[in-house]
C-alpha cells in the first residue's frame, strides 16, 4: 500500500511540474497550448499548403484535433503539389523544407507525395543556401527529421549545410540573415538545426557562444527585441532553442525571465499570443510560434523527443514510401476554354486550385478582365484568415454584402489599403502599383516587419513614385513575386485575372514560409 502510495504521489508530483504557472498571470504552459490549439484549428479548419507551422504546432504538441483534420491537410497538399507539379518555387527552398518537416510530423512520407519526392528537393545545395542561414537551417532540420539520405549526386550534405551555418556566426557569437550584428530570431534558429550535432567540439563550441550571445541580447525582464521591436517571436525561438538542448527556460538561470516575457504577450480572451504588446487581438504569426514553442517545452519536461526529431512518428516501413490505405483521389483538374494557350495558364490552374479565384460557368477564365479593387481585397483577407473587429470608415461600401464589408474592414485593420480617404471605389479596377503597396503591407501585416530594399528594382518607370510604391514594387521584384516585363513596371495598368493569379500564388509562397 505504501509503495502505491509512493507511486501516485510521485506522479502527481510530475503532473504539478508540468502544469504550474510559470508566470505572473498563472497561465500554465498546458492550458496556454489547449487555447492556441483550438485558435489555430478555428483559423484553419480546411488546412492546406501553407499552414505548415499550424500543422506542426498542432501534431508536435498532440493537440486533439477534429477527426480527419490531418487527412484532409495530407490530401490539399497532394492537390496543390501535384497542380505545381512538384516545383513550390524556384528559388525559396525553405519551401520544400518546411513541408517536409509539417508531413513527418504527421507521419506523412515527403519523399512521395502525390508522385513527388520534396527530400531529392534538397540536393542542390547552392539553391538550398541562396536565402541566406535560413535556407541551410531549416534544410538541415527537414533532412534530420526522419534522417533522410539524399542522392549520391547531390552537393547537399549535413556536414556542408553545417560547416555553412558556423561560418555564418558573427563575431557577437550571434547570427542575422544579412546584418553584423546578432538577431535573436536568427540566433536561436541557428541552435535548433544545430542542436542534433551539439556533441561535436566545433558546434558545441558555436551554441556556447550563441547562447552568450542570447544572454547578452535579452532585457532585464527576459524580453527581446528584433527590427528594434519587442516582440513575442523573439522569446518563443530562444524557448524553443533551449528546449532543441534539453535545457529548461524556467529552470536556467540566465534565461529563467524568458515565460515571464512569454505570457506577457498571452491574450487569454481569444486564447491566442500577440506579436507586440499594442495589439488588441491576438496575431496569427505569433500564435503558431507560441503554440510550437509551447509543444517543444511540454514536451521537454515530458521527456519526449524533441519539437523537431519526428522519429516517433516514422513508420516502421519509412525506408520505401508510404503507400495510404486507399488511394488518394488526384487533383480536380482545373480547365478553361480560354485560357489552354495562355502565358498565365499553369499559375491561373494554381489560383483556382487554392481557392483564390475561381472560373464563370461558361467554363471561361476570362483571364483578360481587369480586377477590381473590392475583389483584390477579398481574396488577399481570404487567403490570410484576416477578421474584422469594427466597420471600415468607407462610405461607398453600404450597398455590398455584410461579408465583403467585414473583408474590407479586415483589410483596412491590417492596414493594407492604400490612402486615408473616406471613399474606398470598390468597383474600380485595381492598378499594379496599388495592388504592389497591397501586397507589400500584407507582408509587413503577417511578417511582423517590413521589407526594406537597399537597392530599388531595376525597372525603367518606378522611380518618379513615392517611396513607399518603390519599396513596395521592389518586394514584388526582390521575392519574385511579379518583376514586369522588358525592364519595366507599367505600376499605372491596371492588374488583369491572369496577372492577379500569379501574383497572389507567388505572394501565398512567399509569407507562408
Amino acid at each position: 500500500m505504501k509503495q502505491k502510495l509512493s507511486m501516485l504521489l510521485m506522479m502527481l508530483l510530475a503532473l504539478m511540474l508540468i502544469v504550474a504557472p510559470v508566470s505572473a498571470q498563472n497561465a500554465s504552459t498546458i492550458d496556454a497550448y489547449k487555447t492556441t490549439g483550438q485558435f489555430m484549428v478555428t483559423k484553419a479548419p480546411n488546412p492546406s499548403f501553407g499552414d505548415e507551422w499550424f500543422i506542426i504546432a498542432l501534431a508536435r504538441g498532440e493537440y486533439a484535433v477534429p477527426k480527419g483534420y490531418y487527412d484532409k491537410y495530407y490530401a490539399n497538399v497532394v492537390k496543390h503539389v501535384q497542380a505545381v507539379k512538384g516545383e513550390l518555387h524556384s528559388r525559396k527552398y525553405t519551401e520544400y523544407s518546411r513541408l517536409i518537416i509539417a508531413l513527418t510530423a504527421i507521419g506523412k512520407d515527403p519523399t512521395n507525395v502525390g508522385g513527388y519526392n520534396l527530400v531529392d528537393k534538397l540536393a542542390d545545395f547552392e539553391k538550398v543556401v541562396w536565402q541566406g542561414p535560413n535556407g541551410a537551417y531549416f534544410a538541415l532540420i527537414a533532412l534530420d527529421t526522419w534522417n533522410f539520405e539524399l542522392p549520391k549526386t547531390a552537393t547537399t550534405t549535413r556536414a556542408k549545410l553545417i560547416e555553412h551555418i558556423l561560418k555564418k556566426q558573427l563575431p557577437d557569437g550571434g547570427w542575422d540573415l544579412s546584418g553584423t550584428k546578432a538577431d535573436p530570431d536568427m540566433t536561436a534558429m541557428a541552435i535548433q538545426a544545430l542542436s542534433t550535432y551539439k556533441e561535436k567540439t566545433e558546434v558545441k563550441a558555436s551554441i556556447d557562444k550563441a547562447l552568450n550571445a542570447l544572454q547578452n541580447l535579452q532585457d532585464k525582464n527576459g524580453s527581446y527585441q528584433s527590427w528594434g521591436t519587442t516582440n513575442l517571436e523573439s522569446v518563443a525561438q530562444v524557448i524553443t532553442a533551449l528546449a532543441s538542448l534539453n535545457i529548461d527556460a524556467n529552470k536556467e538561470q540566465r534565461f529563467n525571465r524568458l515565460f515571464t516575457s512569454f505570457f506577457t504577450f498571452y491574450h487569454a480572451k481569444d486564447g491566442g499570443f500577440k506579436h507586440v504588446l499594442a495589439e488588441s487581438t491576438a496575431n496569427g504569426m505569433a500564435t503558431e510560434q507560441a503554440a510550437y514553442t509551447l509543444a517543444a517545452y511540454n514536451r521537454l519536461l515530458a521527456g519526449k523527443t524533441k519539437l523537431y526529431d519526428m522519429s516517433d512518428t516514422k513508420p516502421n516501413n519509412a525506408s520505401t514510401p508510404e503507400q495510404p490505405s486507399q488511394p488518394i483521389a488526384p487533383p480536380q483538374k482545373v480547365s478553361f476554354k480560354d485560357i489552354e494557350s495562355h502565358w498565365a495558364k499553369s499559375d491561373i490552374e494554381a489560383a483556382v486550385a487554392q481557392g483564390l479565384l475561381k472560373g464563370y460557368e461558361d467554363n471561361t477564365f476570362k483571364p483578360n478582365n481587369n480586377l477590381t479593387r473590392v475583389q483584390a481585397v477579398s481574396i488577399l483577407v481570404r487567403a490570410l484568415n484576416l477578421t474584422s473587429t469594427s466597420n471600415a470608415p468607407f462610405t461607398d461600401i453600404s450597398s455590398y454584402s455584410d461579408e465583403t464589408k467585414r473583408e474590407i474592414a479586415a483589410a483596412y485593420e491590417a492596414n493594407l489599403l492604400v490612402g486615408k480617404s473616406n471613399k474606398f471605389s470598390p468597383s474600380s479596377p485595381i492598378s499594379r502599383e496599388e495592388l504592389a503597396v497591397m501586397l507589400a503591407n500584407a507582408y509587413t501585416h503577417q511578417n511582423g516587419k517590413a521589407y526594406l530594399a537597399t537597392n530599388i528594382a531595376p525597372l525603367s518607370d518606378i522611380a518618379k513614385l513615392q517611396k513607399e510604391s518603390q519599396q513596395a514594387i521592389t518586394f514584388l521584384y526582390d521575392f519574385e513575386i511579379a518583376q514586369g516585363a522588358d525592364g519595366s513596371f507599367n505600376p499605372a495598368n491596371f492588374i488583369t485575372r491572369a496577372h492577379a493569379a500569379k501574383m497572389y500564388v507567388n505572394f501565398l509562397k512567399v509569407v507562408n514560409d
